[in-house]
């Protein structure tokens, strides 16, 4: 039997990241000695990382131990997957655990390797290099079959695009006959092929094309790969780097003959891109005279009635060269070409739902339904009554029946975590706190001095509690993190801040009731979770609550009585414009557009801390270079449901890379924003300005629930919008043809004035330039439509001026047609 002292010496070794001393131990150390000590090692592996310097440090001991102590694949798998020591796998050398498998000469080996396979992050191929490069040594180290999930072939992918010369890695790598096709089934690898190279070609996709050019049943996997990958469809970023690859190998009409029905069916894509691909390779075909005429007159059928002028343009260009080629078809073709345009309807008025917030729900019934929604909660349900009921319940259960709550929430801790990043770290320290029912915990000890009974929290602590984040839904951790303190030093029954809707709302004769029942019992409430509350309330109160609100005599009372009786605390909105001087860069986080606009805010006098921290935005002459992405937009809008501006200003980076960098993701936001109060101003009509400008279809079609919701409450200047949306476009920064899509979108909605409105007023600054942008047109004929439909008002005399001059042109056409409208 082992002795006590050489478990010690193993925790040290894992303690101080000493590696060479864990694998000195597992080398003295016999295998029932080893197999003994995987209990005391997995205990050290489930902590939660209190120093994230000391457990970088500690990362690959850890690992280390782990598997040089365990009996099984599955145990070395489930610990080494299991809560944070996932995020220590990214930085493992894979050299000393194949040390210790070898010492061992565990049979499992392969078993480890499929099961670390079968875990590895989808993580669009950033910042978990390492934890593939750890289950590629054991893959080799075994011989077992290569794996080929979608995580692998992407790490695989990422390996290649690093080497040092890709061609040569891409010959030697064992696994490059198996992966290829593997790249083409599964769906989410587009990103990583869609990588932007240097001028030199080098790179992962320019290897594998000239690995193509010299080995033709490589080349036939790429292009049967590119058009298979195609035809499943997906969004334009998840296909770019398909049709990109596709036009390099450069498809002769032969071999597109072969996929004809391929080949027309990505004609019918709703990706323009994926249908200008498609209609070249059968225009090869043709050309090589291999493409039958009724499937000629199919694909025209098609491409003529797509709304893209770019395709229709080509497919007539190809149409007339195969009248010269073979006139007996030539009156076919004059009858093709000649059908009318089909022209869109008019769209039809209509009232718009004024968006109304659902109730929050009822409190959660017990500690077992306490137990399920915070185990939904932990498996990633963020939305905003699953994390309200649950914060509330466990205050609730902490004051009433703190064992219950400890039995109920103890074995939920060491559950997988599928909720990463700052604010997950602040839940399961919360958690852990309300777990423990005797004594201090050491995180509660390191929180102690940031919140003070007396003063509350004050700004500067806020800001170290959001951590990184710079997101509202950062609100959330520092509450988390005052929870983690009070539950302990002063619980109380409840929470004042918890909303009475799902989109953050508390209303008022709610929170008179709590504070109500604190006087009563003589307790006051948490410093920041109170003031959350009255971020939360509406923006005007019934007298009546007013009136009983003077007569409260607590602190507490006495600020919620100011709070009622004074006007809502609102920042001043300050638009920016920033204009880029970095240079440019191939790597899309150091792009920034020419021009870009955001609004910073000045906070409203005598605020409180997080008023203060939440209405603080300081803003440089330079856009951001990394946007970021918007995280639970849900949780941005329900910190403060009363003060739309200071969510958009906040949110508008982000919503202005998804149009001036072609970013996607975060638009949902403006749809939230429907359902909050406050004023309208800079900051939320350019973030529906460039919402409508988005490049994700996904993204404005968010920005126009937004834009009828707001339409809707009678909040929404829709000139300003449109004003913000025609500059921005006029300056190029912005695609009139996305705003036209997402607008017709709204009008045919109902909001047909709202969108003639912004229309017009986008159409000002657009029609002075010298040379249109692409398809004002269109939007001069969307404003047209909705003149027809509404009623057309005075027009600015920059439309005037433009159906004045001569010319034939569209858009001279159409803004005759506007004026006549206006006229009668």
């Amino acid at each position: 039997m082992r002795a006590a002292g050489d478990v010690e010496e193993l925790r040290r070794a894992v303690d101080t990241g000493d590696v060479a001393a864990v694998v000195g131990w597992l080398r003295r150390a016999d295998e029932k000695q080893r197999r003994a000590a995987f209990a005391d090692v997995a205990a050290i592996a489930r902590q939660q990382p209190d120093d994230w310097s000391a457990w970088r440090r500690q990362a690959q001991a850890r690992v280390v131990a782990l598997v040089g102590c365990a009996s099984t694949a599955k145990k070395a798998g489930v610990a080494l997957n299991r809560g944070q020591m996932r995020w220590t796998l990214r930085e493992t050398q894979p050299g000393p655990v194949l040390e210790v498998l070898r010492l061992r000469e565990v049979p499992w080996v392969g078993e480890l390797a499929r099961l670390m396979a079968d875990r590895l992050p989808l993580d669009d191929g950033w910042g978990w290099s390492g934890q593939w490069r750890l289950v590629d040594a054991l893959v080799r180290e075994s011989g077992c079959a290569v794996p080929t999930g979608e995580a692998f072939v992407g790490g695989w992918i990422d390996a290649m695009r690093d080497a040092p010369d890709a061609d040569d890695a891409l010959r030697a790598s064992p696994y490059t006959a198996v992966l290829i096709p593997m790249m083409f089934t599964h769906d989410g690898l587009g990103p990583r092929l869609d990588y932007r190279y240097e001028d030199d070609a080098r790179g992962f996709v320019p290897a594998l094309l000239r690995l193509g050019a010299g080995d033709a049943t490589v080349r036939g996997q790429l292009v049967e790969g590119c058009r298979s990958r195609l035809l499943r469809g997906g969004r334009p970023s998840a296909l770019r780097a398909y049709t990109r690859m596709h036009e390099a190998l450069a498809v002769p009409g032969p071999e597109a003959a072969a996929a004809v029905g391929d080949y027309t069916r990505l004609v019918e894509s709703g990706n323009s891109t994926v249908a200008a691909t498609a209609l070249r390779a059968l225009r090869g075909a043709d050309e090589a005279g291999l493409l039958a005429w009724d499937t000629l007159r199919d694909v025209a059928e098609i491409a003529l009635a797509r709304p893209e002028k770019t395709l229709v343009k080509a497919q007539t260009t190809w149409l007339r060269q195969v009248a010269r080629r073979r006139p007996e078809r030539a009156a076919e073709i004059a009858a093709l070409l000649a059908d009318p345009v089909p022209v869109a309807a008019d769209p039809v008025p209509a009232a718009l739902p004024v968006p109304v917030p659902a109730p929050l729900g009822p409190p959660l019934g017990g500690v077992a339904e306490l137990a399920e929604e915070l185990s939904a909660l932990l498996a990633g349900d963020r939305s905003v009554p699953t994390v309200e009921r649950v914060l509330a319940a466990i205050v609730h259960w902490r004051a009433h029946d703190a064992q219950a709550l400890a039995l109920a929430v103890r074995p939920l801790l060491g559950a997988e975590q599928r909720w990463w990043g700052e604010l997950a770290q602040q839940l399961h320290g919360m958690l852990g706190v309300a777990a423990v029912v005797d004594g201090r915990s050491d995180r509660r000890r390191r929180l102690d001095n940031l919140f003070r009974a007396d003063s509350g929290v004050q700004p500067k602590t806020l800001r170290k509690l959001r951590g990184n984040g710079s997101g509202l839904h950062m609100v959330l951790a520092a509450r988390l993190n005052e929870m983690a303190v009070q539950l302990s030093r002063q619980p109380v029954p409840l929470l004042m801040a918890t909303p009475t809707h799902a989109n953050g709302r508390l209303e008022a004769a709610e929170l008179l009731r709590r504070l109500e029942q604190a006087e009563r019992d003589g307790w006051q409430p948490w410093a920041l979770d109170f003031e959350q509350a009255l971020l939360r309330l509406p923006r005007e109160a019934d007298p009546q609550v007013v009136s009983a609100a003077l007569r409260l005599r607590s602190p507490a009372g006495a600020t919620f009585a100011r709070w009622l009786s004074g006007s809502v605390p609102d920042p001043v909105s300050l638009r920016r414009q920033q204009v880029a001087t970095a240079q440019p860069s191939y790597y899309s986080w150091h792009r920034q557009p020419a021009l870009r606009r955001v609004v910073a805010l000045k906070p409203p006098e005598h605020a409180g801390p997080l008023a203060l921290e939440l209405m603080t935005i300081a803003r440089g002459d330079q856009p951001t270079l990394a946007a970021g992405h918007i995280e639970e937009p849900q949780l941005w809008t329900a910190a403060l449901p009363s003060h739309r501006e200071v969510v958009a200003a906040s949110a508008l980076p982000i919503l202005a890379a998804n149009a001036d960098l072609d970013l996607d993701g975060g638009g949902l936001l403006l749809a939230h924003l429907a359902e909050c109060g406050g004023p309208v101003g800079p900051a939320v009509h350019l973030a529906l300005a460039y919402g409508l400008a988005a490049r994700s279809a996904a993204d404005r079609i968010a920005a126009v629930d937004g834009l009828l919701g707001l339409a809707a409450t009678g909040d929404l200047d829709a000139a300003a919008v449109g004003r913000e949306l025609g500059e921005l476009a006029a300056a190029g920064v912005l695609k009139v043809n996305r705003c036209v899509s997402a607008l017709d979108e709204a009008a045919q909605a109902g909001a047909v004035a709202v969108v003639w409105q912004l229309a017009v007023a986008a159409l000002v600054p657009l029609v002075t330039l010298d040379k249109a942008r692409p398809a004002t047109a269109d939007l001069m004929a969307l404003a047209v439509r909705c003149g027809r439909a509404c009623g057309a008002g005075q027009l600015p005399p920059e439309v005037t001026a433009l159906a004045g001059r001569g010319g034939a042109s569209r858009l001279v056409s159409q803004a005759r047609e506007l004026q006549a409208l206006g006229g009668r």
